[in-house]
């Protein structure tokens, strides 16, 4: 047994993750890094261990963050080790080398192979910013793994350089061990991680105060910015939402515009810069004469200016001083809605906000009457529920890829999760006055069984699968298959049903089914159909493209449908019996 820290303890009781052993702890780390509400989904797709792995257990692409996460997990069950094995830290530079400069896809298993080509299609989309090497394990950091981390992480480097001209995309490396999990954990607990006393460099200042909150409104040399930096790091972002790094990474030409300015018109800076927006736990003195004095520090707006002032050079800052508000406040929910509506790592839209719209509202309603589930209606679960694991959460993105996909259109659902909830019309086409919570869950209960379909069969021995299981796993491991599938069992309903459907948004399971039985009715119809997925959907992977070439998604789906209809006399029973739970608004 290893030493139990509060981040460990609060891993062992999530019994959710166990299935996934012996990646459980990484996907953990994963959740409490990314903020992601649904794992078992992700590790459908993101995990990468198994045959022809090359030492890579899990590859994971977090489209908001613009970061791509190579990992290798190791636990240890034994308290006499002071650290972890230093070549798994260095077998990620095996896995780099065969992911980045693989140039023979053929040779990486089927998972990787995948992976791999997901994250070079987005590279050369521009959609990647970092790449990140993780070691995750249980036990202390040490040096040995971190100098065998910095090769890996410069070999990947090189690696990138040489393939991609003119590449933009950096590298870096994170131990994620004992310290760092207690570290995020301790993060999704408070968003500050910065707890001194803070000495603030300012002559002048006014003070806000307004429902729950007070605030300090000042300026100050851009040089304090640099010494909070060098003295705090990456904890100084802590309330940042997706952990932005901003010292080592963000959108390069926006940081390149405020280095520019700081360098060569730092007079000016303060007028050109939009400033800084930063919690604290408390303002204990503003007094005259004596200045500003703050407990807690943690940047919510503005650490692309804070990481980018952090490379230049102090001397050419003299003259350069920056806009600041310290914001204060004990209610948590308050906390929560200003690190929202701060953070400026994309424009605001009204889109951003949906979960004050009417629609969500409803939901949120309707799905309270709804045994077995907790629907938070676009807002995403705070950081302890993702951490201790809240047993019954519907999450906000599932349900819209669950729906996009039954909807017949998986490439959305897969290729832009963001966008449904940022454009408006995309928005409007899936939650709109026609979607109601007992549809939500008759779309997300199929999403459910496929998804526990391939992590059952991924997690199987070997040994033990049937020719067919073999080949079902060969399909669902191509990206964007989960989506595909959704979208071909949907297409056929109206088989199951033996019926025309005129609105799909009208059928359901009714209101009183909760996701957990809505999934039991699915099942059998699943099982029946999947084996028919390899041979019928599987070319939409072929020749590349994937779910982007619309008229081959379409193409595929309609004869998987083709097929089904023909077994229809063969799978009667098993579509009658679906069919008595259907009903119709």
């Amino acid at each position: 047994m290893t030493v139990i820290t509060d981040a460990l303890q609060a891993y062992e009781a999530r019994d959710d993750l166990q299935p996934f052993s012996p990646n459980s702890l990484l996907l953990f780390a994963l959740q409490l890094r990314f903020g992601i509400d649904d794992i078992p989904s992700v590790a459908a797709t993101a995990i990468t261990d198994g045959g022809g792995d090359h030492k890579c257990d899990l590859l994971y692409i977090d489209a908001e963050s613009r970061t791509a996460v190579i990992a290798q997990c190791y636990e240890s069950t034994s308290a006499r080790r002071s650290e972890a094995p230093a070549n798994k830290a260095a077998d990620l530079g095996t896995a780099a080398s065969w992911i980045i400069g693989n140039q023979v896809p053929e040779l990486l298993g089927e998972n990787l192979r995948e992976a791999a080509f997901d994250l070079h299609e987005s590279i050369a989309a521009g959609d990647i910013d970092m790449v990140e090497l993780w070691y995750v394990h249980n036990l202390p950091g040490s040096d040995n793994c971190k100098r065998e981390l910095a090769r890996a992480s410069a070999a990947a480097k090189a690696l990138l350089d040489s393939h991609y001209e003119g590449n933009t995309v950096s590298v870096a490396y994170i131990e994620v061990g004992r310290e760092q999990l207690d570290e995020w954990y301790t993060g999704t607990q408070s968003p500050i991680l910065v707890t001194d006393s803070i000495d603030v460099p300012a002559n002048d200042w006014f003070l806000e105060t307004g429902d729950g909150w007070t605030a300090i409104c000042t300026s100050v040399p851009a040089t304090w910015l640099q010494e909070m930096h060098r003295t705090y790091g990456d904890k100084l972002f802590s309330a940042n939402v997706r952990s932005i790094l901003p010292s080592r990474r963000t959108a390069l030409n926006i940081n390149h515009g405020i280095e520019r300015t700081a360098k060569e018109s730092p007079g000016r800076f303060w007028a050109f810069n939009n400033g800084v927006t930063a919690l604290v736990n408390a303002i204990v003195d503003y007094e005259p004469g004596s200045g500003i004095r703050v407990s807690g520090l943690a940047i919510v707006n503005g650490a692309q200016t804070t990481g980018a002032l952090a490379r230049v050079d102090e001397r050419a800052l003299v003259d350069a001083r920056v806009l600041i508000r310290f914001v204060q406040s004990i209610d948590h929910d308050l906390v929560d809605q200003v690190i929202r509506y701060n953070n400026s790592q994309n424009p605001i839209k009204p889109s951003d906000f949906r979960s004050r719209d009417r629609v969500q509202q409803r939901l949120r309603q309707e799905f309270a009457r709804i045994p077995g589930v907790t629907y938070l209606g676009a807002r995403r679960g705070g950081p302890e529920d993702r951490a201790r694991h809240h047993a019954d959460l519907l999450a906000s993105d599932t349900a819209a890829q669950a729906l996009a996909a039954f909807h017949q259109d998986p490439a959305t659902a897969y290729h832009d999760l963001r966008g449904i909830w940022e454009d408006d019309g995309t928005y409007a086409r899936y939650f709109s006055d026609h979607t109601h919570a007992d549809h939500i869950v008759f779309c997300y209960s199929l999403w459910r069984v496929i998804t526990e379909k391939k992590n059952a069969l991924g997690a199987a021995d070997e040994a033990h699968r049937t020719d067919d299981d073999r080949l079902a796993l060969e399909y669902f491991r191509k990206r964007g298959s989960l989506h595909l599938l959704t979208a071909a069992v949907a297409n056929s309903v109206e088989v199951y049903l033996d019926r025309p459907v005129a609105n799909p948004f009208d059928i359901s399971f009714g209101s009183g089914t909760s996701p957990a039985s809505a999934t039991e009715i699915w099942e059998p119809v699943v099982d029946a159909v999947l084996p028919f997925a390899p041979e019928q959907l599987g070319p939409v992977f072929s020749n590349g493209g994937g779910l982007r070439r619309r008229e081959s998604v379409e193409r595929s789906v309609s004869t998987f449908r083709s097929v089904v209809r023909s077994t229809r006399r063969a799978n009667s029973q098993v579509f009658a019996e679906f069919a008595e739970n259907v009903v119709s608004r």
